[in-house]
């Protein structure tokens, strides 16, 4: 008999649980969670994620927030502007804004907007993409060797060469780095040959993921320098052949 109620027991609490859960499931459709599906940003700018959720009838918000990285975004009612992102509610109208501020790659991936109330709990997700960080470009050159770099672009890219508008084919060195907020530093070093053309050599830094060119820049060629030493031996023979013409 003990084990039959203790049977009769079990049976109710699982059909009590698979209630619970149908009703929750119920309730829930009745909630209705609006978000952006993908946006891409732009790199170093600002970029605001909107969030709205309605009901059919009264709705009584438990809690409203905006994740990612399984980290809230909204550590205090109104975010911290110093961390980097913040939130902004709107109470009457149900809306939660999460705003990013000086957009990285860093800032890439899925965001959750998460709703719990007397409807029921709901989340929504938007992907964030960020393009376009265009870097500062540099470049040195030598009687030997020709180098460029990009510092801080994204997506990452490749660097190509050119002389007068056409590819240099001579083997190039490159080097690729990531810095903390998700952008690279490229560069590239080739052999420096004079060859027949005096146009000054071009450095293309290509997107391949874009198929576009981001940036490019021109170093203009660098010829041989007279050492300092041969400059004296000039001076001093300049200088005895104005004597000579003086004492004429």
């Amino acid at each position: 008999m003990q084990m039959m109620g203790f049977s009769c027991d079990v049976t109710t609490l699982r059909v009590s649980r698979w209630v619970s859960i149908l009703g929750l499931i119920a309730v829930s459709r009745g909630l209705e969670l609006k978000t952006i599906p993908h946006v891409v940003a732009t790199c170093g700018e600002n970029l605001t994620l909107p969030c709205e959720v309605s009901a059919s009838d009264q709705l009584n918000i438990i809690s409203f927030s905006w994740l990612a990285k399984n980290e809230s975004m909204c550590p205090h009612e109104h975010g911290r502007p110093d961390s980097g992102a913040a939130c902004e509610s709107a109470t009457q109208d149900h809306k939660l804004t999460l705003t990013l501020y000086d957009v990285m790659p860093v800032h890439q991936g899925k965001y959750f907007c998460k709703v719990r109330a007397n409807h029921g709990a709901k989340s929504s997700t938007t992907m964030v993409t960020v393009q376009d960080c265009m870097g500062t470009p540099g470049s040195s050159m030598n009687e030997s060797h020709a180098q460029c770099w990009f510092s801080g672009v994204y997506p990452i890219g490749s660097i190509s060469w050119s002389q007068g508008g056409l590819p240099l084919t001579q083997p190039a060195s490159t080097r690729e780095e990531m810095d903390p907020r998700g952008r690279y530093t490229v560069s590239s070093t080739i052999e420096a040959r004079k060859g027949e053309s005096n146009e000054p050599y071009k450095c293309s830094l290509w997107i391949p993921s874009a198929g576009k060119e981001l940036s490019s820049q021109e170093l203009p060629w660098v010829g041989k320098q007279r050492s300092s030493g041969s400059a004296v031996h000039l001076a001093w023979a300049c200088a005895a052949v104005a004597m000579m013409k003086s004492v004429i």
